[in-house]
């Protein structure tokens, strides 16, 4: 094991403070031992939420990667006992550093052709793949020869793949799955159930055994807790808002919902943030999916000349962010009134509040709507889908539990039955009717 590696572990432990000095140029992926290299990860993460890193919360994110708890506690203590002082972190680092590049360039004559055919080519790549290394940046650019090397293999097995989906099962066999660099974009107007479905859908992936990272820019801690307790208790929200003592089994119930809430793995993130502040609190999480609480509550990290612009530059910016991160990222989204004028309320992804862009940025747009007045029914349809089909199908929806079912019927079925109870005319009829 790397002596400079083991150094740069002890001197973090030490002072958790000189990560600082070294956060924007030393990774994770850097080091040779992947014991090391989960270390460092692991206290990237605590110091981008703000949690001292210590011994003991170290030794305990450790064992959650598997790591046997003898073996964690031993290295740990020989990296303190080889490294009392923190002053030498940054010769650590660069030392690091130094040999990444020099097993990253062995490597790369290693796998690079030789061969006079192919030699213009070799030395072009060789050329700006160390020009990227010398200012440590990840290289991004690939031949499609290497990329089919490394995708050939992972189709037509006879294996199930692992997706991340969102537990509505038609939803999910439209668009297959969330994939990282996605963004999925779930719009409606205010009071419909943006958020209530996205907390349904957070609940699903968490169960899945997924790492989700929820930033919540509307709602505080305590709604969040609120909303996700009713979940799992079925405790209607605006009893565990008022109610002053249990009654039945509520108590029993309300206790199991907390014990499956701390089950999850799910960091909240509540106040508003530009993207910028998503994205550093974010770097080093290895989130499995980002949900962000909505879109037009981003703060723009510059000064844009009108609104539309501002707006369209956060969705580009969220773009980028879910591909250099390579996660899906959930958005959700403000309608504006126009679809609010129909008949049947159905919005299309022109209703997108205040810019364009996000129809472009998008990879999948998803639209709620009321299908009748009281929300018990909600419509739900992918109006965008760059890998696949559309769809609409209809949702019943309980506001005290925060909870969505999928209804069994055929959308048409779910239409003429929205028409009965409101009084929609044959005049809205839709496609799918």
């Amino acid at each position: 094991m790397n002596e400079a590696e083991k150094g740069v572990i002890g001197c973090v432990l030490v002072d958790s403070e000189c990560l600082y000095e070294i956060y924007d140029k030393l990774k994770p992926n850097m080091f040779s031992d992947g014991f090391c290299s989960d270390c460092f990860t692991e206290m990237l993460a605590m110091y981008d939420i703000g949690i001292r890193v210590t011994h003991v919360e170290l030794s305990q994110r450790l064992e959650n990667m598997k790591h046997d708890k003898e073996d964690i506690s031993k290295f740990l203590k020989e990296c303190v006992n080889d490294c009392p002082t923190s002053v030498y972190v940054k010769n650590y680092a660069n030392t690091i550093i130094d040999d990444y590049r020099a097993r990253t360039v062995r490597n790369l004559f290693e796998h690079i052709s030789l061969l006079p055919k192919d030699i213009n080519e070799s030395i072009a790549e060789i050329i700006y793949r160390c020009e990227e290394l010398s200012e440590c940046k990840d290289i991004r650019s690939k031949s499609i020869s290497k990329i089919v090397d490394e995708q050939q293999d992972k189709y037509f097995l006879n294996i199930e793949r692992e997706h991340i989906t969102t537990g509505f099962s038609k939803l999910d066999d439209c668009l297959i799955c969330l994939e990282g660099g996605d963004v999925t974009v779930i719009g409606a107007r205010p009071s419909v159930g943006k958020s209530a479905i996205s907390l349904q859908m957070i609940e699903y992936i968490c169960g899945c055994g997924k790492k989700v990272g929820y930033f919540n820019l509307e709602m505080g801690e305590e709604q969040v807790f609120q909303r996700l307790n009713s979940r799992f208790s079925k405790i209607g929200i605006t009893r565990i808002r008022r109610a002053k003592e249990f009654l039945n089994d509520e108590q029993e119930r309300y206790r199991k919902a907390n014990d499956k809430m701390k089950s999850l793995n799910l960091i909240v993130s509540a106040g508003s943030k530009t993207v910028s502040e998503i994205k550093n609190e974010s770097r080093h999480q290895k989130f499995d999916v980002i949900v962000i609480d909505y879109l037009q509550l981003i703060k723009a990290d510059r000064i844009n000349a009108n609104r539309a612009a501002e707006v369209g530059y956060i969705s580009k910016s969220i773009k980028e962010l879910a591909m250099e991160l390579k996660v899906p990222v959930i958005l959700l989204s403000q309608l504006n009134r126009v679809s609010e004028r129909s008949e049947t309320k159905e919005p299309t992804m022109a209703d997108l509040r205040e810019s364009g862009d996000i129809e472009q940025d998008a990879s999948n747009i998803i639209l709620l709507w009321k299908m009748v007045d009281d929300g018990s029914m909600i419509g739900l349809k992918v109006d965008k889908n760059r890998q696949g089909g559309l769809m609409k199908e209809g949702l019943s929806f309980v506001g005290d539990t925060v909870s969505f079912t999928e209804r069994g019927e055929d959308f048409s079925e779910t239409l003429k039955l929205a028409k009965r109870t409101d009084g929609f005319s044959d005049a809205g009829r839709t496609p799918f009717d």
